[in-house]
Parts: structure tokens; sequence; C-alpha cells
């Protein structure tokens, strides 16, 4: 790299984003995300967990221009294609990790042992609304805010040495140049210059109206040549983009071999849901009955598909709850904590689907109609659409640990999100904007996932208390003292709450006033609770029952288990121990079939994190074993 001295003052005049034809809404997918990143983070997504003192931040004072670790930045290209990007920060290996194995061995074989341990990464991930996808990978260093790689489209490119994009103490009349390998194996080289300029606005978007600039804004000129050694394949890529301080790129225009590019910053609240286009699958309780077999236990892979790379299996631990998606797929926090993955379950294998990051760690994951809902470490509550574009995120007084539950609304809107704080605050969000609709301080911490039945929300909190709120408008319908719930479910149609205390007792409620209905014994650690209008099954290391909704006499029992799976509408629920599965008649626990042991099975890990999948039941065990069970 060779950096000038400043010549003059020098600006950046804006001109119209390049007005490209309408027609199909086609763009180049990698183009913007080589010269004009919008984006950067701050520091390890999980260190705002925990009081940790960070290092300090790399990159000079280009560094100021990167957006914080977990922001989300919204822009539109000049074809009127609308891009949702969120960030990430991270040191050390991590970072580099997050790209295909194939680039991250390049990467990280270039680095010595301390920046290894010390090199600090920026990752701008996006997702359009035709549902392209791309991702940056950038470092922050001595040199400034590089960026080493890009992938996810048609083509995948890896910058060594990283081109420079801003040098650490960049000011307007700056020039700089870069030039090395673009591909593994030198089988691509690029060039690339680069001069800062003063911004002058105004920059406006293709509507005429002005991007808001912020003190401290700069221009960039640049063009990009790639080009293959055997001269099979060339791009040039002239860019102007205006850089602001914490915001990134927020406004560009130039050209792709010629072709007219460009995108702005949109700076929208909520934004609205991309429509699902595949169809839900059926409920459990329609699709299993007493009459069901199951098949041998399969282990599926797990799978990450790049357009240009292909597939590369990973592995790792996932702690969190798992959910299912409308369409039948499973939602998981990845092992390092901070990204949320959608996957979608084939023959063999689940491949991932999309992953958002929401910023810091993330605590839960939920579906609530055809949203993901993942709560965080930094007190937010954040909702995505089935394509994986962050539609809006809310602020919570506390960490929100259980996962959301819906909360059905009217004339056929998406349902709303229920959210209770570790704070006791309970509030109801509105799935479309995020807005609350109401909230309520219970007074003391709330404990368990809170559950919606029959028009009422039911809470658990510390003060061994269970509360029943108005879905509609929070106010107190009454209050019981139980003691310290560990499970907490209820008929959701029906009449009756049941709760599983830590004292060992199951103690049922009448749903309307929570008048006691009956109170029995259990042993063991409190593993499931599935309640249906006769019958509720209570499953415990020690010990599986069913007992009579009505009188709580106990109707039939068997082994314990890890989880059970099942809803208020089931005939048939599943058992689930380590590496089987057991099918079981909800009111009299016949034993209707019984899975073989799933290879590897002998060295089954928790199986706790069980859910039914339309016909099948799917276990995402502790050690990042994926195994299912068809029911035919």
């Amino acid at each position: 790299m060779t950096t000038g001295t400043p010549e003059s003052t020098t600006a950046l005049v804006a001109q119209p984003v390049n007005d490209a034809p309408r027609g199909p809404r086609r763009a180049l997918v990698w183009a913007p995300w080589i010269v004009t990143p919008l984006v950067v983070l701050l520091l390890g997504g999980a260190l705002d967990a925990v009081d940790q003192v960070a290092p300090e931040v790399a990159g000079g004072s280009a560094a100021r221009y990167v957006p914080p670790e977990g922001q989300r930045t919204v822009t539109q290209s000049a074809d009127g294609v609308e891009s949702v990007t969120e960030h990430t920060r991270s040191i050390g290996l991590e970072g580099a990790f997050a790209a295909p194995p194939t680039i991250a061995a390049a990467v990280l074989g270039a680095l010595v042992d301390t920046e290894l341990r010390e090199a600090q990464w920026w990752r701008a991930s996006r997702v359009d609304d035709r549902g392209d996808r791309g991702t940056d990978l950038f470092r922050l260093s001595s040199d400034g805010v590089t960026q080493v790689a890009t992938w996810g489209g048609e083509r995948a490119f890896v910058f060594d040495p990283a081109i420079v994009l801003l040098p650490a103490e960049v000011r307007p009349g700056d020039t700089w140049s870069s030039s090395g390998d673009a591909a593994l194996g030198g089988l691509l080289t690029y060039t690339a210059d680069f001069a800062a300029l003063t911004a002058d606005g105004p920059f406006t978007d293709l509507e005429g109206r002005e991007i808001p600039l912020t003190g401290g804004c700069l221009g960039v000129e640049s063009t990009v040549r790639i080009a293959g050694v055997d001269e099979g394949f060339s791009t040039t890529l002239v860019d102007s983009t205006v850089w602001c301080p914490g915001r990134g790129s927020v406004w560009s225009s130039g050209t792709v071999d010629g072709q007219p590019t460009g995108q702005f910053e949109l700076r929208p609240g909520a934004l609205m849901a991309v429509t699902p286009t595949a169809a839900p699958v059926q409920p459990w309780s329609e699709v299993v009955d007493e009459g069901s077999t199951l098949q041998t236990g399969q282990n599926l892979s797990l799978e990450i598909r790049d357009p240009f790379f292909g597939s590369s299996e990973v592995t790792g631990q996932y702690f969190a709850t798992p959910s299912v998606t409308p369409d039948g797929r499973l939602i998981t926090v990845n092992d390092r904590g901070d990204d949320v993955q959608v996957w979608s379950l084939g023959a063999s294998s689940a491949v991932l689907s999309w992953f958002g990051h929401p910023g810091g760690t993330v605590v839960s994951v939920a579906a609530v109609g055809d949203r993901v809902i993942a709560t965080t470490s930094r007190r937010q509550v954040v909702a995505y659409d089935s394509s994986g574009r962050r539609l809006w995120s809310w602020a919570a007084d506390e960490l929100v640990v259980s996962p959301a539950v819906a909360a059905p609304s009217s004339d056929g809107a998406p349902p709303d999100i229920v959210v209770a704080a570790r704070s006791g605050t309970v509030t109801r969000l509105d799935a479309v904007t995020g807005a609350a609709r109401w909230s309520l301080s219970l007074g003391a911490d709330a404990l368990a996932t809170p559950v919606v039945a029959n028009g009422l929300v039911l809470i658990a909190d510390e003060r061994e208390r269970l509360t029943a709120l108005d879905v509609a408008t929070g106010a107190v319908v009454w209050r019981h003292e139980l003691g310290i719930v560990a499970r907490l479910a209820a008929d959701p149609a029906g009449d009756l709450a049941v709760t599983m205390l830590e004292s060992g007792e199951v103690t049922a409620l009448e749903l309307d006033d929570g008048t006691e209905r009956w109170s029995i014994g259990y042993r063991g650690l409190a593993h499931g609770l599935v309640v249906t209008a006769k019958t509720v099954v209570i499953v415990t290391d020690e010990v599986t029952i069913g007992v009579a909704a009505r009188s709580g006499t106990s109707q039939w029992r068997s082994a314990g288990a890890d989880a059970v799976v099942g809803d208020g509408d089931s005939a048939v629920v599943a058992i689930v121990h380590p590496g089987r599965v057991e099918l079981r008649a909800v009111d009299d626990g016949t034993l209707l079939a019984e899975s073989a042991e799933s290879a590897g099975s002998a060295n089954s890990a928790s199986s706790g994190a069980a859910v039914a999948i339309g016909a099948a039941i799917v276990v995402l065990e502790s050690d990042g074993h994926l195994r299912r069970w068809e029911v035919r």
C-alpha cells in the first residue's frame, strides 16, 4: 500500500445515484461489497454479556467509520433492491471460522500466533428482499480497515494482501493503493486505487430525498480491477462512496464493467416481512395417531452450502433450546452463541437455510407465527422474517431468558409476541412493528417460560407466585402462591393449567380463577409436561406418569426419560430417551411403537432438546448430534 499526503482541499460532489433500468431486478451480488462495505462492529459478540475489559479497537481513526457490533443497516440499490445487513465484531480465531473452511484456512494460515489470538474482525452479512445473500470479512489492524474476503454469490474472492479500504489515519486528500491476489492459488489478481475527499452533499436517494450526514463523513473514490492470470475473467469497479462515523457506507454511485450501480442507506423503523412461500407442516396431533409406527432413528449431518465453495459439514455444541418454524425448519443458536441459525432438514442432512446476528450472545430463540424471535445478552428482543431479514428490535429492561410465545391476534394478523424479562416485566409486542401493546411488572423475577392459553398469559415468579394476565390488556386476572415453578403447561383451549414445582409437587389449577383442582407428588428432576383435555403427562428423569386431568388420579406410568413431545390435542406422545423414542397413548400409556437405537446412541448426550416437525421427532443433542425419528 502507498499513501499520499493532502495536496489540496478536495471534495466529493454529489451526483444522482445511477438510475438503472427497473426491468428484472437483477444486481451483481458481490460487487457493492468489494468497494463499499456498509459496516463494521465493535468487539467480540459475547464480551458484552460479562464484565470484561475489551482490548483497544484496532484500525486507527478509520475504525470510527464502522458500525457497532450487532447493528442493522438497511440499504436500497439503484435498481430498487432492498437489503438488510447485520454487522459482527469478533476477536481471534472465531472471526475467521465464520467463513467457509477454505477461506478460514487461508486467512488463518497467513497469521502468526499473536495475530491469531488478537486479530480484530468485522463480518458484514447481507440478505436482500429477493433472498440473495452475501457475506464479507474485514479486518481492523495497523493498516486501517481492510477487506479480506467476500463469498455467498456465484464468485468468491480472497484478497492477499487484504484491500485497504480506509488507511488507519485517513483524511481528505490522501491517496493509496493495494495490489495482490484475489483468489486462492493466485488464479486471480487485483489492483485497487483510492482517494479520500471531503464529502460535500447533498446526497440523495432514488426519490430525491437527502441522505442525512453526521459530522465527520468522508468521501472515497476508488477503482478496483480483478483479472484472471489466464485472462479468462476480468472486471472493473469504479465507485464513489460516502462513509459516516458509526454508520459505514451511507451512499455510493459507480459502475461495474460500465454498467451503473449504486446504493444508499435507508433509516426505517420496522421492515415489512417477506411473505413465506413454503407451505406449513401439519402439527403433530394431526399426523400421529394410535396406529402410527416409528422408523429407526437417523443421524443427520449439519451442512453449510456455498454457491462457490460447495458443501462443508459443521459440528459444535448447542445449548439453547431449539424451536421450529411453521414450514418445518429447525431454529438453533450456533456453537459460538452469537448467531441464530435456521436449518432445512433433508433425507440425510440438515442444510443451513439462513443465519442472523442480533448482536451479543443469543439467549433464546422461538418461532412466533412466521417470525423468528431471538433474545440477547444485550437485553434486546429481535425479530426476523422467514427469509432471515431482521425486521425490528425492542429493548427490554432486563435479560429475556425464556423463549418468546405467541399471543393470538384478530383479523388474520400475525400473532403478537409475549416476552417475560428476568426483572419480572411481562410485555406484549406488536408482531409487525415491535412496539409494546402493554407491559406489566410482576414485582419479582420471572421464572419458566410463559404460557398463553384460553385468553390468559400465565407467568411464574421467584416469589413463588403464578399470575394470570389478560392477554388483550395485561390486567391481572388472578394470582396464586404455589412455590418455585420448574415447568408450566396448559391445555390451550381448555380450562386447566398445570405446574411442576421444585418442591416435588404437581399442581393443577382452574384457568378461570386459579383455584387448585388437585396436587400430587413426583420424584426426580422435571423434564417435561404435556396437558390435554383428559390426561396430564409428567416426565422426570426417574419416572413418566399419566394422570387424569380432572382428578389427578394416576392412570399409567413408565420409566423416566429426557423429554416428552406432544400438545394439547395429542392422542399420542413421544417419550424421548437417549438414542431412542417411544410412542405412547396419552390416555392409558399403551406402548404403541418403540424405535431401535440409532447409530452412535450408546454414547448419546442429553436428549432434552426434542421437538416435533410434522410426523417426526427431532433431537438436537448438546454434543451437536442431530437425530430424527420418522413416524409413519
